[in-house]
């Protein structure tokens, strides 16, 4: 099941060329301007200034800046769905046994958090206060979610696992956990890039192959 379709911002979007190519410019230089100084030192005359649009166009589309990151947050969402869509589906054509397919996965999917990290910051920072941006980082979060337990549960008949689709969900749920945490996705800057990435994810690999080809028939869990 695909998650519901996000939910944008009231901006007047423009038709004529020109103005789009203003708008995107604008909302490539908002990106940029987010990701370096963060969401607090964010503000439209800032904006207006670095990319060169008068304030006044600027509030003809946007109401506030509330808006346009609602609108931001669509766009690079739809964007970075798709550059991981594209990963997806270029392992699934690779046909990799199990123990080839989860590092690669693993890796892929941590270059791919850490290229975007810094923007999911900033959206987790607005979430609190936006429900706007908070479901649409949920839907995005777990549509990334299924993209990977699906790619993994592909290679089924290769997890020892007595329920594959729980043992898979476990595996993200960790893998996530401890990337996000190197990446301060969700936590305070002092906790985050600790220790070396490469071998993060070589032993996050070997943790989930370890879990799914393990057999955990005889082993239960003290309380």
């Amino acid at each position: 099941m695909s998650a519901k379709p996000r939910t944008g911002s009231r901006a007047r979007l423009p038709k004529q060329d020109r103005s789009r190519t203003s708008l995107r410019r604008l909302l490539e230089t908002s990106e940029a301007m987010l990701e370096k100084d963060g969401y607090l030192n964010f503000t439209l005359q800032a904006l207006s200034k670095r990319a060169k649009v008068s304030i006044g166009s600027i509030y003809h589309l946007f109401e506030n800046k509330q808006e346009l990151i609602r609108e931001l947050q669509v766009r690079f969402l739809q964007r970075v769905e798709q550059e991981h869509a594209m990963v997806i589906n270029e392992l699934r054509r690779e046909n990799l046994p199990l123990n080839h397919l989860v590092p690669a996965a693993v890796r892929d999917y941590g270059e791919h958090l850490r290229k975007i990290a810094g923007m999911l910051r900033v959206f987790m920072q607005i979430a609190p206060t936006d429900d706007v941006i908070a479901n649409n980082g949920k839907k995005y979060a777990y549509q990334s979610m299924r993209d990977f337990e699906l790619l993994i549960l592909d290679r089924r008949e290769e997890i020892r696992h007595p329920q594959p689709e729980h043992a898979v969900a476990t595996s993200y749920t960790v893998m996530y956990a401890v990337i996000g945490r190197y990446l301060g996705l969700g936590t305070t800057p002092d906790v985050t890039g600790h220790g070396d990435w490469d071998s993060m994810l070589d032993d996050i690999s070997l943790m989930i192959l370890f879990f799914l080809l393990g057999d955990s028939t005889d082993v239960k869990p003290t309380r």
